[in-house]
Parts: structure tokens; C-alpha cells; sequence
């Protein structure tokens, strides 16, 4: 006998802003930006059960950018991110959210990972652990 069940009910759309540890990239992200001092008021943004970082605008970073699975979800990250430290001028474009200065056409790779306060390569450091920013001198 085949024992059939009824259909998952449908999960309502939910966007849910978290501390910026626990985000499923954080130490992918951190390691990569030449300055910590924007993840400070960095953020988790969990669209269903996985959060992802999103980082202001800030010393050495001059915009962000977060790619979404729907307009929907970006609609709902944007009004999540609306009057949060250093992400001014947060909007969406499909599934897009950007916020900050926009990014200028025809950027060289170098030139891009500038723009978003990257490096070129990740520290071969471990991460310190910057829940304290004093420690950290950051």
C-alpha cells in the first residue's frame, strides 16, 4: 500500500535581518575586504533559512550588492535594509539590491574589487575574531 501525503503548505515570503555572524558567507566576505571597519554595522539578511552578509557603504567600500532568487524577495530585503547605517540609497532592481554609490560602467576587475573594498586574494590568515571591536583594533 502507498501511503500519499498531503502537499507542504506554502511558506510565506519572509526576509529576516540577523547579526552579520551569523550569516552562511561571513568568513568567506571578511576575509576578502582590505578594510573591517564596514562590518561593523553589517548584516545577516535570511531569506527563508539562509542568511546571507550584506555590507554598507563605508570607509573603503563604496557601494554593495545582493542578488536575489525574485523581485519579491529583493522588494522585501530593500524595505528589511531601508534607514540601516551605511546602506543609503538601497533599492531594487529585479532581483537585484544595491545600495551605496552605483557602480561605474566598464570597470577593470581591479578597478571593481576597489569599488566594493576588496582585495585581490583572500587573507591566508585565519579570521580574527572581531565580536569585540576594541580587541581588534579595528
Amino acid at each position: 500500500m502507498i501511503q500519499t501525503f498531503p502537499p507542504p503548505a506554502r511558506l510565506p515570503l519572509v526576509v529576516r535581518i540577523l547579526a552579520a555572524e551569523e550569516a552562511y558567507d561571513f568568513e568567506y566576505w571578511a576575509s576578502r575586504f582590505v578594510h573591517l571597519e564596514p562590518l561593523r554595522n553589517a548584516v545577516a539578511v535570511a531569506v527563508y533559512r539562509l542568511p546571507l552578509l550584506a555590507v554598507p557603504a563605508g570607509k573603503g567600500r563604496r557601494g554593495g550588492r545582493m542578488d536575489m532568487l525574485s523581485p519579491c524577495f529583493a522588494e522585501l530585503t530593500v524595505r528589511e535594509l531601508r534607514g540601516r547605517r551605511g546602506f543609503d540609497g538601497v533599492a531594487a532592481s529585479g532581483t537585484h539590491v544595491v545600495w551605496g554609490e552605483p557602480v561605474p560602467e566598464g570597470l577593470t576587475p581591479e578597478a571593481r574589487r576597489r569599488f566594493f573594498g576588496l582585495r585581490e586574494r583572500a587573507e591566508t590568515e585565519p579570521l580574527r575574531e572581531c565580536l569585540d571591536w576594541e580587541v581588534c583594533g579595528a
